[in-house]
């Protein structure tokens, strides 16, 4: 069957009775074009409308260059050409290499031209390309992908892609999930990042862990990523502090949103410093005045001068100014730390996106394999890793996915199974089943898992068959910037100032085998779970505390203080933490990482996590049994998910001691 055409003939013109929306389009094509992949789906569509309409009056004469699509990558393909439904396709295929791009090659028709030329003359262009992902494969291992988020860190920042030596990109999510179908793919592992990681260390990160990750092991001869499993890492847009170009670009063309902001803050500071002013003048100079008449103190004020000095005080040009400046640096400050920043895209952004990767993946597997509906064995298993705020997206993720968000959970028991032999925590789709979620030092208020809160966190971890918390006492990001980050948005103090990421856990009196999860305030620490606690919940973490870990050889890991904590230690250690990140990161000669060193490859917690990845299919006495034999003899403790009799310290009258069923 023929697809009827739209549009009249080709080439397509430019609207020349209005201008400035040919301009807008323009542009707009342009932009997809420099933030899409090469021969990815959407890059193929906005080339079709480039090449379906000629060079626009302005670029006539110009050199031939400035007519080029400004890629490095794809050389003879011009920006505009008024070409033909066939020579369009004839243009774009000749560019690509068939053996690289094989879903390209074969999508790209007459009929897929007419397609996209018909969407975009019924004003449907924006909905033919919504995919707000793209898809890499690793050049050097088969089961290597990326994926990244086209949602950029900045309007006026373009996006940055995967080094094309390393990785080359997929057309759609159907090419991968023939890739899938075709090698029997059993697992699929995502990997995403947290707070301040731009594109390009990621990129690196990533690239290291893969090679780890494909490195055989000494004793077994074994890999952690087996040829019927997939490792994806995820980036979404997140940028560095200060440096970020993202941060500088948004102040060159909104000059009326600044004025707009300078103008309130002004108002803000024009009342702040009234009252402050009304205070020093009525209360404040007055009350030191008589203060510094007291035996001892007048000679200190005649020494200082105290009379002269709180005059010029209180003076109007010293008050309001004063405020003003300390008003606009503390809102800069908390900008150009791009916290908040980062925590929108992860919730509003990377979230969202990552959800659309797995719906249209599951369809794109059922469309290759309809014979859904069977045992679980059949599906794909899923393994979730989030570190920092990655933790927070991957919670908002399983909570979009969820299939039964809305029923009650207390129906829900975990060794129930549906009619068609699948496990309701579980279920992701008709062909994915979410098996493992590993969180490293998770950026989530523990307040979280308290009982009378029907929140996506708890929503979220009872859909998860297995949950493992890497967590440090002594993640210094986590204990006290995000607290400052948090301190303005959080609902309540508690929630700013405990996050999940730094539970530890502490020996029982007398037994030193036997732990029990606890959390530290300031010098103090206090159990985690309070008569108000999720009990079940908690129950269901694997704990593995790092907090005293360090990298092979004492270089890296997560701490560099070999002190035990007390009371004496807690801020000590801190402190020195502290400065071995800050001044080692500037000298360059360590690498200790007190928020994510976790994944380095010469840690203990990263030989963990590899064996996390091959467990989907063992039992859990299996897995315990392993991770306490990794762990034996090392600073890492470990509390594998059972049932265990509530501590006295948070047993109420209401809530007696039980063993839990």
């Amino acid at each position: 069957m023929t697809l009827q055409r739209i549009y009249r003939k080709l080439p397509l013109a430019w609207k020349t009775d209005n201008p400035a929306q040919s301009e807008n389009d323009r542009r707009w094509l342009d932009l997809v074009v420099r933030n899409a992949a090469p021969f990815s789906d959407w890059w193929a569509k906005a080339r079709i409308v480039q090449l379906a309409h000629p060079a626009p009056a302005d670029l006539t004469g110009q050199p031939k260059k400035a007519q080029r699509q400004q890629n490095p990558k794809i050389e003879g393909l011009p920006t505009y050409g008024g070409l033909t439904e066939t020579e369009i396709v004839d243009a774009l295929q000749s560019c690509c290499n068939p053996f690289e791009h094989p879903e390209f090659a074969q999508t790209v028709n007459e009929a897929f031209v007419v397609k996209t030329l018909n969407a975009w003359k019924s004003y449907r262009f924006s909905d033919a390309i919504s995919r707000n992902f793209d898809l890499y494969a690793h050049r050097k291992y088969s089961n290597v992908f990326l994926m990244l988020s086209t949602a950029p860190v900045s309007l006026n920042v373009d996006r940055v892609l995967p080094p094309d030596t390393l990785y080359r990109p997929l057309f759609n999510t159907d090419e991968l999930a023939k890739t899938i179908h075709a090698r029997g793919i059993k697992r699929l592992t995502l990997r995403t990042h947290g707070y301040s990681n731009d594109s390009a260390s990621f990129f690196a990160s990533f690239e290291q862990e893969a090679d780890a990750l494909h490195r055989a092991d000494a004793t077994t001869n074994a890999h952690a990523i087996d040829d019927d499993h997939l490792y994806i890492g995820y980036h979404w847009p997140s940028e560095k502090p200060l440096t970020s170009p993202g941060l500088w670009a948004d102040y060159r063309r909104p000059e009326g949103i600044l004025f707009k902001f300078l103008f309130v803050l002004s108002g803000f500071a024009g009342i702040v410093g009234t009252l402050l002013y009304v205070f020093l003048r009525l209360v404040g100079v007055p009350v030191l005045g008589q203060l510094m008449r007291l035996p001892g103190l007048n000679e200190a004020a005649t020494w200082v001068n105290f009379s002269t000095t709180t005059a010029l005080a209180v003076q109007w040009y010293w008050v309001i100014p004063t405020v003003f400046m300390m008003l606009l640096l503390a809102f800069w400050l908390l900008r150009v730390v791009v916290y908040q920043r980062d925590r929108y895209r992860a919730v509003h952004y990377g979230a969202p996106d990552l959800a659309e990767f797995f719906w249209r993946l599951d369809a794109a597997l059922i469309k290759f394999r309809p014979q859904i509906g069977q045992p679980q064995s059949d599906r794909l298993r899923i393994n979730l890793v989030g570190h920092s705020m990655g933790g927070l997206l991957l919670i908002n993720v399983v909570r979009l996915l969820s299939e039964r968000g809305s029923e009650d959970e207390g129906t829900l028991q975990p060794d129930s199974l549906l009619s068609n032999g699948t496990d309701p925590f579980c279920d992701l789709g008709q062909y994915l089943l979410l098996d493992n979620l590993i969180l490293a030092s998770p950026d989530i208020p523990l307040e979280f898992l308290r009982e009378g809160r029907n929140n996506y966190v708890r929503s979220a971890m009872r859909r998860c068959r297995r949950i493992y918390l890497m967590s440090s006492d002594r993640d210094i990001i986590l204990r006290y910037l995000s607290m400052i980050g948090n301190w303005f948005s959080e609902p309540s103090i508690q929630m700013a100032g405990l996050r999940l990421g730094n539970v530890y856990l502490k020996p029982l009196p007398d037994q030193a085998d036997l732990y029990r999860p606890y959390i530290r305030v300031m010098l103090h620490s206090e159990s985690a779970i309070q008569p108000t606690s999720s009990y079940d919940l908690f129950r269901k973490f694997n704990y593995l505390d790092c907090s005293e870990m360090q990298g092979d050889r004492g270089v890296g890991g997560v701490n560099s203080v070999p002190l035990k904590l007390n009371r004496l230690t807690a801020l000590p250690i801190d402190l020195l933490n502290t400065c071995w990140f800050i001044f080692g990161a500037v000298l360059r000669i360590n690498k200790l990482d007190v928020h994510g060193g976790y994944f380095q490859v010469n840690t203990l917690s990263f030989r963990v996590f590899s064996f996390l990845l091959t467990s989907n299919f063992l039992g859990d006495a299996e897995i315990k049994q392993r991770i306490q034999t990794m762990v034996q003899d090392s600073p890492i403790r470990f509390l594998p998910s059972q049932p265990w009799t509530m501590p006295k310290e948070i047993a109420t009258a209401d809530r007696p001691i039980t063993t839990a069923p």
